[in-house]
Order: C-alpha cells, then sequence, then structure tokens
C-alpha cells in the first residue's frame, strides 16, 4: 500500500526524538524476526477471488463464509437504506442515532436467536466490552479460556474483576477455579454493600475459535458453571450463520441454549455487514442501554449496516445449503491437508489453520501460495504463541470445487519446497 508522507525535518523536542527513535526500533526488530506485518490494499469486493495490490489472488482467508459480503440482495438492501437515511448516523443511539433498521434487525436477531431482545453494537469488540465491564465489577470473578478472542480478555481486564484464565477446553482446571475461594482485592466497605454481599460468577468462552478453528464443548462447560452457580456468556462470532440445525451457532448445534446467561455475535462474518449484537433476556438488553459504555459514548453504526444485516438474516434462514456447502467443503479439505502431512490440530470448522512452527517458515510458506495465485496470509505472534505460526485457511460456501482443487495442488506443491522440508526436519 502507498502512503504519501510529508517530508518535514523531524521534531525539535528530544522527548520526541527518544520515543520515535524507540518506535523505529521495534519495528526493525520485527522486521527481523519475520514478525512485521503491512496493510495490504484491497480494491475488489470480498470474494473468492480479490485484488490485493492490484493482482488478483484466490483468497482463502476471509470470515465472510456464506459469502455473503458481496451478495447482490445485501449490496441493495444496504444501498436503499442509504438512499433514505443517508451514511453516518450522527450519534450515539441514546441521543438521535437510533435508526428505524436497527431497531428492525435487534428484532430480527432476537427472533433468529429465539431470545428476549437483543441489543446492537458498531463492532463486536465493542458488544463484548460492554457485556463483561457492566455486569462484572470489583467484587465479581471472570474465568476465561485461554484461547478467548483478545476482545474478550481485554474487557475482562477492563472490568476490574477479579480474572482467572484456564487452559484451552479444560473444563476441569476451570471448575476448580470456580470453586476456589473468592480474591481478597476489595472488602466490603471498599465498595457498595449491597453489590459486595452477593458477588458473581462468570465463565466466558468463544464457541469456534478464530486462530485454531476447534469449538467449546458448551454443555460440559455449562454443566461445571451450574455446579459453581455461576453465568456463562459466550461469543458467537465465528458460529452464528455457520454452524446449527437454523444457523444459530453452536450452542444450538449442541443444544445449550437455555443454560447461556448472554449471547454475544457479530455482523461482520458470516452475515457480512459490520458491527456487533448481543442477545439474552429482556432485563439483560435494558441493563446494557442504560449502562453500557460502549454504547453510550459512542456514534450509533450506519443504517446501512443493519439493512444489510436484516438482509443477510434472510439469506441465512432461506438458504440452508449454504452453510451445508461450507461444512462438506470444510470437512473436505481438512481431510485432504491431513492426508498430505499437515497439521491442522483440533479444526472441526471452516477454520483450518496449518500449523508450521516458526514465524520464518509461516512467511516463507504464505509469500510461496501469493506467487502461486493463492493468498493465505501467515498467522504469527503475538495473534499466536510462539512456536505456533501457521497459515489460517478459511473457506467459504461459495469457493468453487475448482477453488478447492486448486488449494489442494498448491499445498500438496508446498510441501515440497525446501524451506518446508528444512523446518519440517529440523
Amino acid at each position: 500500500m502507498n502512503r504519501t508522507m510529508r517530508t518535514t525535518d523531524g521534531p525539535s523536542q528530544p522527548a520526541i526524538r527518544t520515543w520515535l527513535q524507540s518506535l523505529a526500533d521495534d519495528i526493525a526488530a520485527r522486521k527481523r524476526d519475520h514478525l512485521w506485518r503491512r496493510l495490504p490494499e484491497v480494491s475488489s469486493a470480498q470474494g473468492p477471488r480479490i485484488l490485493i495490490d492490484s493482482s488478483e489472488y484466490l483468497q482463502f482467508c476471509t470470515n465472510n463464509y456464506l459469502g455473503l459480503a458481496a451478495d447482490p440482495r445485501v449490496i441493495d438492501a444496504a444501498r436503499h437504506a442509504m438512499e433514505r437515511y443517508g451514511f453516518g448516523a450522527g450519534a450515539s443511539r441514546l441521543v438521535a442515532g437510533s435508526m428505524e433498521t436497527h431497531q428492525a434487525l435487534e428484532a430480527a436477531l432476537a427472533e433468529f436467536k429465539q431470545a428476549q431482545a437483543a441489543v446492537l453494537f458498531p463492532s463486536g469488540y465493542m458488544a463484548n466490552m460492554a457485556v463483561l465491564t457492566t455486569f462484572a465489577g470489583k467484587v465479581d470473578r471472570i474465568i476465561s479460556d485461554k484461547l478467548n478472542h483478545a476482545s474478550l480478555l481485554d474487557a475482562a481486564k477492563f472490568s476490574q474483576a477479579e480474572h482467572r484464565v484456564f487452559p484451552h477446553l479444560n473444563y476441569h482446571r476451570a471448575a476448580r477455579l470456580l470453586t476456589r475461594p473468592a480474591g481478597t482485592r476489595q472488602t466490603a466497605n471498599q465498595a457498595n454493600a449491597e453489590v459486595a454481599a452477593r458477588p458473581r460468577q462468570f465463565v466466558v468462552t468463544d464457541t469456534v475459535f478464530s486462530m485454531d478453528g476447534d469449538t467449546a464443548d458448551l454443555p460440559q462447560l455449562c454443566a461445571a458453571a451450574a455446579e459453581a452457580d455461576a453465568l456463562v456468556v459466550i461469543d458467537e462470532a465465528h458460529a452464528t450463520g455457520v454452524l446449527g440445525p437454523h444457523g444459530r451457532g453452536l450452542a444450538e448445534l449442541q443444544g445449550a441454549e437455555p443454560d447461556i446467561a448472554v449471547t454475544v455475535g457479530t455482523l461482520s462474518k458470516a452475515l457480512g455487514s459490520m458491527g456487533g449484537f448481543v442477545t439474552g433476556p429482556a432485563e439483560v438488553i435494558e441493563a446494557l442501554v442504560q449502562r453500557a459504555r460502549s454504547l453510550i459514548f459512542t456514534t450509533a453504526m450506519p443504517a446501512a449496516c443493519s439493512a444489510a444485516a436484516i438482509a443477510a438474516l434472510d439469506i441465512v434462514r432461506g438458504e440452508p445449503q449454504r452453510r451445508r456447502r461450507l461444512l462438506a467443503v470444510s470437512q473436505q479439505v481438512r481431510k485432504s491437508l491431513e492426508e498430505m502431512g499437515f497439521h491442522c490440530g483440533r479444526s472441526t470448522t471452516p477454520i483450518i489453520p496449518v500449523l508450521l512452527g516458526e514465524a520464518a517458515t509461516a512467511v516463507a510458506a504464505a509469500e510461496w501460495l501469493k506467487s502461486k495465485g493463492i493468498f493465505i496470509p501467515a498467522i504469527r505472534p503475538p495473534t499466536v504463541g510462539p512456536g505456533t505460526s501457521r497459515l489460517r485457511i478459511s473457506l467459504m460456501a461459495t469457493h468453487s470445487d475448482g477453488d478447492i482443487n486448486q488449494l489442494l495442488e498448491r499445498m500438496a506443491e508446498l510441501r515440497h519446497q525446501s524451506f518446508y522440508m528444512d523446518a519440517a526436519y529440523s
């Protein structure tokens, strides 16, 4: 991507120059360690084929699982909303930015998720921040899966609750954390006495883990939470529209919906739009409207985004064959990669990691694939842990059989490249 930068003599303040030098040193270190990143310039719609830096690639990295971001019906819905409402909402929803399409989408989401109510946020990150910072405080405790999305981990931190992390999918450890006596960071006379008298515990998990493609065991987690009288909060970001008989997510697939206190989701993945949402009991949603800082103190998302999401929900409900194809293709690709000798972890979803170890190997693999017309960026620390760098393959219902064959052919060839073989046998 080309950036136009204005040339100046630089800052005269020594503190600024020292700070800028430290930033430059950090950038140099990232380049040396194969951890430097850049923002690719995309000049096309988010489909199976994408224009990046003016070149076309077959992409396997988007979260646009059902191909709805470029669906004509979704685009038309957004266009009609812009013609009526303009683009920007102009204010926070509690001032003058709550549009008709926002309320219509909330009603549609509540119906879709079989919840009493729903509320929208400009992003899924802000929705997670709203839930945990609104409902958990200093006297409470949050138990999180270690591989939860950064938004959940950040929200737990900002809530000021006691925060404990259990090893990924280790629900025996989660149960032990739930039964451990609460910390003593705050006494009753340091907090509101009424709240301090009834501290709460929250168990928080992604349902589909975004870098590994594996899933939570919600019945087991909910059982552990019930034993400790804890509340379960789930983020269905990568499962909404993809999993379950009706596409509601992993909780539907695993029959756990009645045991979930609060569900968070996003409009920006399978639904092809932008924004986040929370569904749950009416009291939960009303409390968020009244108290959630990430709703109160930010401008509402554009009406076009909610109109697009309404159209996408209609497609999810009316075209189940999309998710059936997506899951079938995912199973095919995962099986083929494993037969080639690639390690794909515990993936059971359209997210398929190809674990390569060191960042240098992952970067070399991504660059080689790009030279062959396939775009799958390398995922490196800090997104994943040291020594677990990978290619994160993400599939779409709209990938053709020919697209899938091309991916598998190139991956088979990649195994014979010197950088891969040297890493595999080192």
